[in-house]
Protein backbone atom coordinates (compact mmCIF):
# COMPACT_ATOMS: atom_id res chain seq x y z
CA UNK A 1 0.00 0.00 0.00
CA UNK A 2 1.43 3.68 -0.89
CA UNK A 3 2.06 6.05 1.99
CA UNK A 4 0.01 8.73 2.50
CA UNK A 5 1.72 12.19 3.94
CA UNK A 6 0.37 15.07 5.37
CA UNK A 7 2.13 18.25 5.25
CA UNK A 8 -0.39 20.68 7.24
CA UNK A 9 -3.82 20.97 7.52
CA UNK A 10 -4.54 22.39 3.98
CA UNK A 11 -2.31 20.30 1.99
CA UNK A 12 -2.31 16.88 0.67
CA UNK A 13 0.23 15.36 -1.25
CA UNK A 14 0.54 11.51 -2.54
CA UNK A 15 3.61 10.36 -3.56
CA UNK A 16 5.07 10.51 -7.07
CA UNK A 17 3.47 7.89 -9.78
CA UNK A 18 1.02 6.92 -7.24
CA UNK A 19 -1.90 7.99 -8.86
CA UNK A 20 -2.52 6.34 -12.74
CA UNK A 21 -4.71 5.89 -15.49
CA UNK A 22 -6.66 2.91 -13.62
CA UNK A 23 -7.47 5.59 -10.54
CA UNK A 24 -9.01 8.21 -12.84
CA UNK A 25 -12.66 7.80 -13.96
CA UNK A 26 -13.39 8.00 -17.23
CA UNK A 27 -15.52 11.21 -17.00
CA UNK A 28 -13.06 13.17 -15.01
CA UNK A 29 -12.36 16.73 -15.44
CA UNK A 30 -9.39 16.83 -15.98
CA UNK A 31 -7.47 20.28 -17.60
CA UNK A 32 -5.74 18.69 -21.09
CA UNK A 33 -2.53 20.61 -20.10
CA UNK A 34 -1.85 17.93 -17.61
CA UNK A 35 -1.40 15.33 -20.38
CA UNK A 36 0.53 14.12 -23.01
CA UNK A 37 -0.75 14.51 -26.07
CA UNK A 38 0.01 12.40 -29.16
CA UNK A 39 -0.73 13.59 -32.51
CA UNK A 40 -0.54 11.58 -35.89
CA UNK A 41 0.12 14.19 -38.44
CA UNK A 42 0.16 12.23 -41.74
CA UNK A 43 0.16 12.82 -45.62
CA UNK A 44 -1.21 11.99 -48.64
CA UNK A 45 1.29 14.04 -51.25
CA UNK A 46 -2.06 15.59 -52.42
CA UNK A 47 -2.57 12.52 -54.46
CA UNK A 48 -5.51 9.81 -54.86
CA UNK A 49 -5.21 6.53 -53.14
CA UNK A 50 -5.16 4.91 -57.21
CA UNK A 51 -2.36 7.93 -58.36
CA UNK A 52 1.20 7.47 -59.39
CA UNK A 53 3.89 8.84 -56.61
CA UNK A 54 5.67 11.97 -57.67
CA UNK A 55 8.08 14.25 -55.85
CA UNK A 56 6.90 16.40 -53.56
CA UNK A 57 7.11 17.45 -49.92
CA UNK A 58 4.36 18.53 -47.16
CA UNK A 59 4.25 20.00 -43.77
CA UNK A 60 2.47 18.30 -41.46
CA UNK A 61 3.01 19.53 -38.21
CA UNK A 62 4.29 22.79 -36.16
CA UNK A 63 5.47 22.19 -32.43
CA UNK A 64 3.27 24.23 -29.78
CA UNK A 65 5.32 22.77 -27.27
CA UNK A 66 8.81 21.02 -26.48
CA UNK A 67 8.07 17.03 -27.44
CA UNK A 68 9.04 14.25 -28.83
CA UNK A 69 8.96 12.14 -32.11
CA UNK A 70 8.15 8.41 -31.26
CA UNK A 71 7.85 6.98 -34.66
CA UNK A 72 7.79 7.62 -38.46
CA UNK A 73 6.00 5.48 -40.74
CA UNK A 74 5.33 4.81 -45.09
CA UNK A 75 3.70 2.40 -47.27
CA UNK A 76 2.47 2.50 -50.78
CA UNK A 77 -0.82 1.22 -51.25
CA UNK A 78 0.47 -0.87 -54.62
CA UNK A 79 4.07 -0.74 -55.02
CA UNK A 80 3.55 -1.33 -58.77
CA UNK A 81 6.47 -3.33 -60.94
CA UNK A 82 9.22 -1.23 -61.10
CA UNK A 83 9.26 1.25 -57.93
CA UNK A 84 11.91 2.83 -56.02
CA UNK A 85 10.72 5.75 -53.87
CA UNK A 86 12.39 7.05 -51.05
CA UNK A 87 10.08 8.82 -47.61
CA UNK A 88 12.06 11.44 -45.27
CA UNK A 89 10.81 13.16 -41.88
CA UNK A 90 12.32 16.48 -41.69
CA UNK A 91 12.39 19.07 -38.70
CA UNK A 92 12.96 22.47 -39.97
CA UNK A 93 14.11 21.07 -43.47
CA UNK A 94 16.55 19.04 -41.98
CA UNK A 95 16.32 15.02 -41.15
CA UNK A 96 15.87 13.57 -38.55
CA UNK A 97 15.92 9.55 -39.24
CA UNK A 98 18.81 7.51 -39.68
CA UNK A 99 17.94 7.26 -43.00
CA UNK A 100 15.33 7.46 -45.13
CA UNK A 101 12.35 4.72 -45.34
CA UNK A 102 12.73 3.42 -48.69
CA UNK A 103 9.87 1.19 -50.57
CA UNK A 104 10.22 -0.83 -53.48
CA UNK A 105 8.48 -2.93 -55.87
CA UNK A 106 9.65 -5.77 -54.22
CA UNK A 107 8.09 -4.92 -51.15
CA UNK A 108 4.46 -5.47 -50.24
CA UNK A 109 1.55 -3.46 -51.52
CA UNK A 110 0.12 -1.95 -48.17
CA UNK A 111 3.10 -3.27 -45.90
CA UNK A 112 3.85 -0.38 -43.52
CA UNK A 113 7.80 0.53 -43.47
CA UNK A 114 9.22 1.77 -40.29
CA UNK A 115 11.49 4.93 -39.81
CA UNK A 116 14.59 4.71 -37.12
CA UNK A 117 14.58 8.29 -35.64
CA UNK A 118 17.77 10.01 -34.99
CA UNK A 119 17.06 13.13 -33.58
CA UNK A 120 13.38 12.94 -31.94
CA UNK A 121 13.27 16.15 -29.60
CA UNK A 122 10.90 18.97 -31.16
CA UNK A 123 10.82 22.68 -30.20
CA UNK A 124 8.40 25.19 -29.63
CA UNK A 125 8.03 26.83 -33.68
CA UNK A 126 9.39 23.67 -35.39
CA UNK A 127 8.28 23.07 -38.48
CA UNK A 128 7.74 18.80 -39.06
CA UNK A 129 7.11 17.69 -42.63
CA UNK A 130 7.54 14.97 -44.39
CA UNK A 131 9.04 14.58 -48.11
CA UNK A 132 8.64 11.87 -50.94
CA UNK A 133 11.70 11.43 -53.59
CA UNK A 134 11.11 9.24 -56.33
CA UNK A 135 13.39 7.59 -58.92
CA UNK A 136 10.96 4.99 -60.01
CA UNK A 137 7.33 4.50 -59.77
CA UNK A 138 5.67 1.97 -62.26
CA UNK A 139 2.51 0.69 -61.56
CA UNK A 140 2.88 2.65 -57.87
CA UNK A 141 0.04 3.90 -56.33
CA UNK A 142 -1.11 5.80 -52.87
CA UNK A 143 2.23 6.99 -50.89
CA UNK A 144 1.08 7.83 -47.44
CA UNK A 145 2.95 8.71 -44.55
CA UNK A 146 3.06 9.76 -40.59
CA UNK A 147 4.53 10.56 -38.02
CA UNK A 148 3.91 10.09 -34.28
CA UNK A 149 4.71 13.39 -31.78
CA UNK A 150 3.60 13.47 -28.20
CA UNK A 151 3.72 17.11 -26.40
CA UNK A 152 3.32 18.11 -22.69
CA UNK A 153 0.81 20.94 -22.73
CA UNK A 154 2.12 22.20 -19.91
Amino acid sequence: MAELRIGNARVFQLPDSCVGDQEIKSDANIDADKMQHLYKPGTIFDLAIGATPVAREEVVFVASTAGTIRGFHAMLNDTGTSTDVDFDLKVNGSSVLSSVVNITNADSDRAVADGSINTPAVSVGDVVSISLAVTSSTGAQGPFAWAEIEETAA
